[in-house]
């Protein structure tokens, strides 16, 4: 069952959801400034500055806009076998070239994009209890890779996932450096939001 505090969550975020959605209409200013508040109270970057930023805090909305009694029923299905195809890969690649021409000669998309060509970057989708160290599709030593094999991890709902994953600092709020959360299990960088249609945590090391 929803606890109370979870049904004030939904309801917060509901509400910032549909002033992130607003129109352009200067009569929206005091709405927007209440969900800038709202959103910075659940540790969340309210800027418009960033693409990648803007699709996070759409992403999270939209999972705690969607979130039911059953949440936590969630089981695997066989849908989660495309983070794990190299056409995903391809899309993947292709998004975060087009978010690094936005983000201009540096940023959290170049990051990613480079951690891809190293092979150090890596995608969870708790919903489908899937995990995967992404490639780079234009490698020719990754010509004839049509998937890889996926390493199995707990299935959770986004709440959990991130609450469990994103660290947070003493004022409640999640920790960002350099422009990404803090992956706390293992110190590396964060970012979750939409790739494609769909929702996805990726993360990539720290900088030495």
């Amino acid at each position: 069952m929803v606890s109370a505090l979870d049904s004030t969550r939904l309801i917060s975020a509901q509400y910032a959801l549909k002033n992130l959605r607003s129109s352009d209409d200067s009569s929206q200013d005091t709405q927007n400034l209440s969900a800038a508040s709202i959103l910075s109270s659940y540790g969340l970057d309210s800027s418009s500055a960033s693409l990648l930023s803007n699709n996070a805090l759409s992403g999270l909305l939209n999972t705690l806009s969607s979130q039911s009694d059953t949440s936590d029923e969630t089981e695997a299905t066989g849908n989660g076998a495309a983070v794990t195809s190299a056409s995903f890969m391809s899309m993947l690649k292709q998004q975060l070239q087009d978010a690094a021409a936005a983000e201009g000669e540096s940023g959290k998309a170049h990051d990613m994009l480079a951690a891809l060509e190293a092979g150090t970057l890596t995608i969870s989708d708790p919903t489908q209890g899937v995990s995967v160290a992404a490639w780079d599709v234009d490698d020719p030593d990754e010509a004839d890779t049509e998937s890889k094999t996926g390493m199995d991890i707990d299935v959770s709902g986004w709440s959990d996932f991130l609450d469990a994953h994103l660290e947070r600092g003493s004022d409640g709020t999640f920790v960002k450096e350099n422009g990404s959360y803090v992956d706390q299990t293992n110190d590396s960088n964060a970012y979750f939001g939409l790739i494609g249609s769909d929702y996805y945590y990726l993360s990539w090391p720290q900088a030495a």
